[in-house]
């Protein structure tokens, strides 16, 4: 069986799991509740916008923070190591157990041992390990590995975890969040006083005092650290700073982010061994806490990876795991599917392909929905979805990736393609839809046909000209969006032009792994805005804005010229305040609107269709946050039919809450999956996009002032 099949039997069985889907969809409800509340109180973006410039500077200069830090921890009493591979790592931990005599190790929650499998390893050299964060160890006696980084056994219902224990210590445990934890407690505590070693990661590592920084709510970190005679630390290359201040900054940032609180329980400073001057100021070693401290610094790649700049901004994860639980696809699938060997999630593709091989991290690619929310949530701005398309396009494409992107790029074929297909679809055309199409992932859908309806504007002269930039969907889906906005402008004294030569945003192209089809779209695209010479560009896709606006730019410099001019239709009227004057209108009706999710995430308009859609007299009905993806994400659907129905489902139910069959949205795509499934629950719903709303309810309020005139 092939990698791709075993993976998409795995995506139909974890889809499948009713105690799974419920463990994640509680999971990702708390944290989101726990970070909005925090939100709320605290300078969130400048939190974000200070860790990210700490870490961009401290990548840069690695090398001279680990020598420094190295140096300033050896002062500290502190023994220090530089390893490059994780059998370097492994062998150096063994080496320092057999020569303290350790039989016992207690063990804080460290994603670095996972990365070199270190208690498999100690376990075959005949050492007891035991983890102690409630999460690892649970995953432990159930023998799996990490499903998060911050939250192990975040795959496991309360009742499952109750069960694992039953079993584990041969007595009942009750389903009870309390209890569980009580009986953690309970059993865990003999080992941290019995344990001759410890060993614990770290969140930090600081330059000027060779200080370790741990991060903790247990307290169980504390303990492995403080209690047993040797404490051995895994720090890896990129978690370096210079200064405690930097290391303040990214504490607040980071325990938002992972936990949705202010702080931690517990943010421990260690320097160095235990030690006291206590007796005429002489210095001795080894108090309370461990007489030795050994730090070893595992690279596995990572400084190699700060010099390219096309995957250097992975290293600047915090490893909070915040990113996962807004991500639509890991809210599917957890993370023993989506994810690494070892680190899930889309930054977990990020860290496999610099941990492990490209190899390993390949097949996971086309997972990725790349809707942004966990660029849009990453406390150091990490591109994720953008590093994972670099990733795409390294990796080469298939025979039909190429010819697909091949049928976008060429604009001729692209337009007898849809004449080709506009006369075959006439079985199943009925009332602008395709019903019953003889295909299993389009059973039970009915899909808008194409419609290949042309009307070129009329223009005048001396007036402002707008370039509208259509969009493949609009083009060949749906030209009644584009009248919409042949109607709409003209009124505010706008020349609007459709050039024949417009080409695809090349966003298709992108995500097939095809950059070079990208960069010539945006070249012909250049071209025709040269020729128009627009006052402004207006697009009616989200995506289709970033494209132009930010990823064209990264392309050719000279696109940037025309960045200023670009705007999401919807974000150009409200900006305007191109609203409609009051009206005798008492009745308002309701509108369900959603929000795509690069419209939000990407182009971060939230309010704009707020503001353009009430002041048409419509009553909104909103869904509450966090706003739910509705599984279109362009070809990521075409892959991953049973992800993208899956996700559809969450929607359905936020929409079916809200009684309202009038629907808005500012995206052609999410109005194409909205329609093909909601046809699936009646005929009553009615689904536009604003640009229709906003033509037709104007035309309307027009009516009603001259009836009123006359």
């Amino acid at each position: 069986m092939s990698s791709r099949k075993k993976q998409r039997k795995e995506v139909k069985r974890v889809l499948q799991d009713e105690n799974l889907q419920q463990a994640l969809k509680k999971a990702a409800s708390h944290h989101f509740q726990k970070f909005s509340k925090t939100k709320k109180d605290v300078p969130w973006e400048e939190y974000k916008k200070r860790a990210r410039e700490i870490k961009e500077e401290c990548i840069k200069h690695l090398p001279d923070l680990i020598q420094r830090f190295s140096e300033e921890a050896r002062k500290a009493g502190a023994h220090v190591y530089q390893v490059s591979t994780p059998t370097e790592a492994l062998e150096l931990i063994e080496k320092i157990a057999r020569q303290r005599n350790a039989k016992l190790i207690v063990k804080s929650k460290s994603m670095v041992s996972e990365e070199i499998g270190l208690n498999s390893f100690l376990d075959k050299k005949g050492y007891k390990v035991v983890e102690t964060d409630l999460g690892e160890w649970i995953i432990q006696l159930a023998k799996e590995r990490p499903s998060h980084i911050t939250a192990p056994a975040l795959h496991k219902t309360k009742q499952e975890v109750a069960e694992l224990l039953s079993q584990n210590l041969q007595r009942p445990i009750p389903s009870d969040s309390k209890e569980i934890v009580r009986v953690a407690r309970e059993e865990l505590q003999k080992y941290f006083i019995q344990a001759n070693l410890g060993i614990s990661g770290a969140n930090l590592a600081v330059a000027e005092s060779g200080t370790l920084v741990i991060i903790s709510n247990e307290g169980n970190a504390r303990l492995v650290t403080s209690l047993p005679p040797v404490h051995v630390a895994l720090v890896t290359t990129e978690k370096f700073v210079e200064t405690l201040e930097q290391a303040t900054s990214i504490i607040k940032a980071l325990t938002i982010a992972s936990s949705g609180l202010k702080l931690t329980s517990y943010v421990s400073f260690i320097t160095g061994p235990s030690r006291t001057t206590d007796i005429e100021k002489e210095l001795v070693i080894g108090v309370h806490g461990p007489q030795e401290v050994h730090i070893i610094i595992l690279d596995n790649k990572r400084l190699a990876i700060s010099k390219d700049k096309n995957l250097d901004e992975a290293l600047y994860c915090l490893k909070c795991g915040g990113c996962m639980l807004v991500c639509p696809v890991f809210q599917c699938l957890g993370g023993h599917v989506y994810g690494g060997p070892v680190y899930p999630g889309g930054i977990g593709i990020l860290l496999t392909r610099i941990t492990e091989s490209f190899k390993d991290s390949s097949s996971l690619f086309e997972l990725c929905a790349d809707c942004k929310k966990c660029e849009e949530f990453c406390p150091v701005g990490i591109p994720i979805s953008n590093l994972i398309l670099k990733l795409k396009s390294e990796k080469g494409t298939s025979f039909w990736e190429k010819a697909l992107s091949g049928f976008f790029r060429k604009k001729s074929l692209a337009e007898r393609g849809a004449k080709i297909l506009s006369a075959l679809q006439k079985p199943w055309k009925k009332n602008g839809h395709l019903k019953k199409l003889p295909f299993a992932w389009a059973k039970g859908k009915s899909f808008p046909a194409l419609n290949l309806k042309k009307i070129e504007p009329s223009t005048t002269k001396n007036r402002l000209k707008v370039y509208l930039f259509e969009g493949c969907l609009v083009k060949f889906f749906f030209p009644e969006i584009r009248e919409s906005i042949f109607s709409s402008l003209p009124r505010f004294g706008f020349d609007v032009v459709r050039p024949s030569d417009q080409r695809c945003c090349g966003a298709p192209s992108l995500h097939l792994g095809q950059q070079k089809d990208v960069h010539r779209l945006a070249t012909a695209n250049l071209k025709s805005f040269e020729r128009e010479n627009p006052d402004y560009i207006l697009t009616l896709c989200p995506t289709g804005n970033s494209m132009l606006k930010k990823y064209y730019p990264e392309i050719e410099a000279k696109f940037s010229l025309w960045t200023d001019k670009i705007f999401d239709f919807t974000e150009f009227m409200v900006k305007k305040e191109y609203f409609p004057k009051p009206s005798n209108r008492s009745q308002t009706k309701d509108i369900f609107y959603h929000f795509p999710c690069h419209y939000i995430n990407d182009l971060k308009l939230k309010e704009e269709p707020k503001k353009i859609l009430q002041s048409l007299g419509f009553k909104l009905k909103e869904e509450q946050e966090p706003f739910s993806c509705c599984g279109f994400c362009g070809v990521f659907s075409l892959r991953n039919p049973e992800i993208s129905a899956h996700m559809w489902e969450k929607k359905k139910q936020k929409i079916l809450e809200k009684e309202t069959h009038l629907i808005a949205t500012d995206c052609p795509g999410c109005l194409l999956q909205l329609r093909a499934n909601l046809k699936k629950e009646g005929d009553a719903f009615r689904i536009f996009h604003t640009a229709e709303l906003y033509a037709k309810e104007m035309g309307e309020i027009s009516k009603e002032q001259n009836n009123d005139r006359n």
